[in-house]
């Protein structure tokens, strides 16, 4: 995806911004929104940049007050990552960034953890064909989120094969120690269970209302998730 000379810089600055962002800095998440917003609608066939658009977006959700702003904003950060995998579903750069944030949401607001493993799934798959796109650092942590969402829908024993298939992937004392208790949360369970996602009665009153309004986001997101 050809970034032009003319957008590089601010391309790089909006990136940095989003690092800042992530780290709790409100002001860079909202630079970095406004640069990212002002060049998607300059180059709005550029997939990556639709991509790093929703991810500001995101990150502005976050940082709402409102549960309903939080709502709303999340929705069309997600639905503006969708559009950039559908444009350009072979960059691993995309994926990488709608895995995380699809990770990152709870399931039982959001029924998004399908979409990180999918993703996540994409990128090992590249690695496996020798891409190198991920250093060994994040490749370590997406094969361990993807083990986390599999445990999260309950399919165990993919979770399973992801943490043992890491043991062999690292000498870290910390993270393996982390696996083998991974391993022993998930020891014994079934292969699939069925894990209900219970809602609140508020998220459940603030669904009725905004089903009853003929909106379709029907789901309510706790902050705490993106910090």
């Amino acid at each position: 995806m050809i970034i032009s000379d003319t957008h590089m810089k601010q391309f790089e600055e909006g990136k940095m911004l989003i690092k800042k962002g992530g780290d709790g800095d409100e002001n860079a998440v909202n630079k970095a929104n406004e640069i990212f917003s002002k060049l998607h609608k300059a180059s709005p066939d550029n997939a990556l940049i639709e991509a790093y658009y929703g991810t500001t977006m995101l990150l502005i959700a976050r940082n709402k007050i409102s549960p309903l702003s939080r709502l709303k904003e999340t929705t069309a950060g997600m639905k503006i990552l969708d559009e950039a995998v559908s444009a350009d579903p072979e960059n691993s750069r995309i994926r990488l960034l709608r895995g995380r944030a699809a990770y990152r949401l709870p399931e039982k607001y959001f029924q998004r953890t399908q979409t990180a493993i999918e993703d996540y799934t994409f990128l090992i798959d590249r690695e496996m064909q020798k891409e190198d796109f991920l250093n060994t650092e994040k490749y370590l942590q997406v094969n361990y989120e993807l083990g986390e969402a599999y445990s999260r829908i309950g399919r165990n024993q993919d979770a399973t094969m992801c943490w043992n298939n890491l043991i062999n992937e690292t000498q870290d004392t910390d993270f393996l120690l982390l696996l083998k208790l991974k391993l022993r949360s998930v020891e014994g369970k079934l292969v699939v269970e069925h894990n209900p996602n219970s809602e609140s009665p508020i998220s459940t009153l603030i669904r009725r209302t905004i089903h009853a309004t003929g909106s379709e986001i029907i789901h309510l997101m706790d902050g705490k998730h993106f910090q």
